[in-house]
């Protein structure tokens, strides 16, 4: 609900059209990450983002998906604390559609940006006999853990429209392997790979996105564009791995894995994006993805129905003469009549809405006393379009 007097109004619409800027994404504006709950759909259909600066995109009619969360939990290690690492995240990586490992990515932010600069190798093993053979083969992680020369940069400060920057860092993570055929019998490996990263800011503007109740507000965003993928490397008792035992397990010297496009949306305050784009390796064609943010949404003013697009705004809210104007904004729906209800849930005007100029016009009754009311607009199949709540209060 906004609470604006008519002129107050006035300059809402002028700052939207004419005053809109990009916001500049900073050390004091991006908190650091914790659990991030979103909804995600798979392959949506007609909901390609392109970037562009001034740029307006309605996903409000996203509305399905499955849930999914990014857990990020405080680091308290002080082998990481000391290099500066505040939160860890688990992840995979994989080498192949078959093989690859558990680790923990280590993020620290500082005024400077959030940098993945370490990583932490639970000791685990896993059986290689499906590829091999032989139950017996094996390949085994040792508990590791390191922080890295040069981190994997996820955002600069400051960020604003048309920021760039680029990273690569290099990691390197031992293990042993126990393959009879090849000679083998726990001999120390290492998988080194380097992850390259482009990032930019390639958009700013208003994007509207579903609540899971209703169309949310405009907020205002950027668009971060993410390129990454990574380069392995494998080695055997010090040396390259030889091409025919990278050949048995599916991999290759010098592959390409880890492939992100990406686009992530921010609203200004929040680390969690509002929305994010994924689209594999088709290099940001189609999307494969698309994931919703689920927590501090605001609705449009008024409770709105389903697939209604368009917004409202009330004014003046405290409404200190008994004149109120619900202003309609987008596809301007029909409606019929109106009901004006105290908190004690008893209607005390009622009538027919007439709007003008894609706006409500309403007087209340002289006799009203000052307090709380709900306004709720019926459409013409008389089912609730929505409902305000404002403030009579007469000098």
């Amino acid at each position: 609900m906004k609470k604006v007097t008519l002129l107050s109004g006035f300059c809402f619409f002028v700052f939207h059209v004419f005053a809109q800027t990009p916001f500049t994404i900073t050390a004091d504006n991006f908190p650091v990450y914790s659990t991030e709950n979103y909804r995600s759909i798979q392959n949506p259909v007609g909901a390609n983002l392109t970037p562009s600066p001034n740029g307006s995109w309605d996903f409000s009619s996203l509305q399905g998906g499955n849930a999914t969360s990014n857990y990020f939990t405080e680091e308290t290690d002080p082998f990481y604390l000391d290099a500066g690492v505040d939160v860890y995240i688990d992840n995979f990586k994989a080498l192949n559609a078959n093989v690859g490992y558990l680790l923990f990515d280590e993020y620290d932010f500082n005024e400077n940006g959030v940098e993945d600069k370490g990583v932490y190798v639970n000791e685990q093993a896993y059986g290689l006999g499906a590829m091999t053979g032989n139950p017996a083969d094996s390949m085994k992680f040792p508990f590791q853990g390191a922080i890295f020369p040069q981190g994997r940069k996820i955002i600069q400060f400051p960020a604003t429209y048309q920021s760039a920057w680029h990273s690569a860092s290099r990691r390197v993570i031992n293990f042993t392997m126990k393959v009879a055929a090849a000679g083998l019998n726990n001999t120390p490996c290492q998988h080194i790979y380097t992850i390259f990263r482009s990032d930019s800011i390639s958009g700013w503007g208003k994007m509207r996105i579903h609540t899971g109740e209703a169309t949310s507000i405009e907020y205002n965003v950027l668009i971060h564009r993410v390129n990454q993928y990574a380069i392995d490397s494998f080695f055997i008792a010090g040396a390259p791995a030889p091409a025919a035992i990278l050949a048995a397990f599916g991999i290759m010297q010098g592959q390409q894995t880890g492939f992100v496009n990406r686009y992530s949306v921010y609203r200004e305050g929040f680390s969690r994006p509002l929305a994010i784009f994924q689209y594999g390796t088709n290099n940001f064609t189609t999307p494969t993805r698309a994931v919703f943010d689920t927590e501090d949404l605001t609705a449009t003013t008024g409770v709105l129905a389903p697939n209604a697009l368009y917004s409202t705004m009330l004014f003046p809210n405290p409404a200190s003469t008994g004149q109120l104007t619900l202003q309609f904004m987008g596809n301007v729906p029909a409606t019929s009549d109106y009901t004006v209800v105290d908190i004690q849930g008893k209607t005390v005007q009622q009538g027919t809405a007439v709007l003008e100029n894609g706006a409500l016009n309403l007087q209340l009754q002289e006799g009203l006393p000052n307090g709380n009311y709900v306004l709720s607009v019926l459409g013409d199949k008389k089912q609730t379009l929505l409902t305000e709540t404002f403030v009579l209060a007469r000098q």
